[in-house]
């Protein structure tokens, strides 16, 4: 084909082109008139900034649970109410100590709690329940746990020292625990049944009145609770009774930070941090102790982002430890939703 030729078809084929396009442009109009316009997006609004106070009591005897959402506090009683807390769920089979009392337990060698009564050697083998060391209890997975125990039920609201107690457990199932309970002085323990509840975390009990008793809220319905608890440190392991928060085991996360400042942390910076649900995330050291003048500071520089169980954000820090009258156990704090 000589260039002549070649130039009229390249030309023809540019003319058809060119009338499709036309026609294309014609009935575009018609076509994108169908096509419903897209609705902006609205940006989440984040709420109010709420500052809230908290009365542990000077003593610490107090145990509060909080509930960001409601901002309020859904539960509240005195640490020494109970000694034992037992997983709730159908499924669950760990039985905790009530750290707040600095309590600790032992097991022994014994078969039949009847016989047990002699506690020597309980010291040397006794352990702590610490919010800082997960899966590390004194007594924790009750399953095949056939021996006796004896537990040191801590101290009262006088820092007296309560006595010693032997339990010893006798079946687990999806709907209750089953325990024998002994005191010494007492001619034959007695069994109770400790009936399990998936509404909440745990289910309390009390060895003073052997009963179960009501301590936290349904475990949707709170976010963290303020309370004493034991930290263990290290280099000397110290087990030690702190003050402090600890967070919601249900599908509640939380992180710390001591860089950003509190008011440049928005939703989408909260939502680039990593959160864990460690017991102790917020923990005890927002404030620290001035030995020089006897006072807790608080480090308003720490801040704290918490996913609750809903999967709402929040960003949390504290601001004081004292009330107006300078009084300490009564954390105040602020925080917002994101």
């Amino acid at each position: 084909m000589s260039f002549h030729n070649l130039s009229i078809s390249v030309l023809k084929v540019g003319r058809q082109l060119a009338g499709s396009l036309v026609v294309a442009a014609f009935f575009m109009p018609s076509f994108t008139g169908c096509i419903k316009e897209e609705l902006p997006v609205q940006p989440r609004q984040a709420g109010n900034v709420t500052t809230k106070s908290i009365s542990l009591s000077s003593d610490y005897r107090n145990q509060i649970f909080f509930s960001l959402q409601n901002d309020s506090i859904v539960a509240k009683s005195v640490k020494t109410d109970w000694d034992l807390a037992f997983d709730a769920n159908t499924e669950g089979y760990k039985v905790y100590l009530n750290q707040a009392k600095f309590m600790k337990a032992a097991i022994t060698n014994s078969d039949e709690i009847d016989e047990s009564s002699d506690t020597t050697g309980f010291e040397n083998n006794s352990r702590f329940d610490a919010s800082n060391i997960q899966d590390s209890l004194a007594i924790g997975d009750v399953r095949n746990l056939k021996k006796v125990l004896w537990i040191d039920r801590g101290y009262d609201l006088s820092n007296d020292k309560l006595n010693l107690v032997k339990i010893q457990f006798k079946g687990i199932d999806g709907n209750k625990y089953s325990l024998k309970v002994g005191k010494n002085g007492t001619s034959k323990p007695a069994t109770f049944d400790i009936p399990k509840d998936k509404n909440f975390n745990r289910v309390y009990f009390s060895l003073t009145t052997n009963s179960v008793v009501k301590v936290e809220p349904p475990k949707t319905e709170w976010d963290f609770v303020f309370t004493q608890y034991v930290y263990t440190f290290k280099q000397p392991n110290l087990p030690y009774l702190v003050v402090g928060v600890l967070l919601n085991p249900y599908n509640t996360t939380a992180i710390s930070d001591s860089i950003l400042n509190f008011s440049n942390i928005d939703r989408t910076v909260a939502e680039g941090f990593k959160l864990n649900n460690k017991p102790d995330v917020i923990g005890y050291d927002w404030k620290e102790y001035g030995f020089g003048s006897s006072i807790f500071k608080v480090k308003t520089q720490y801040n704290y982002i918490i996913r609750d169980s809903k999967g709402a954000l929040y960003k949390m820090r504290f601001l004081d430890f004292y009330d107006d009258k300078g009084q300490k156990g009564n954390p105040k704090f602020e925080f917002q939703k994101l």
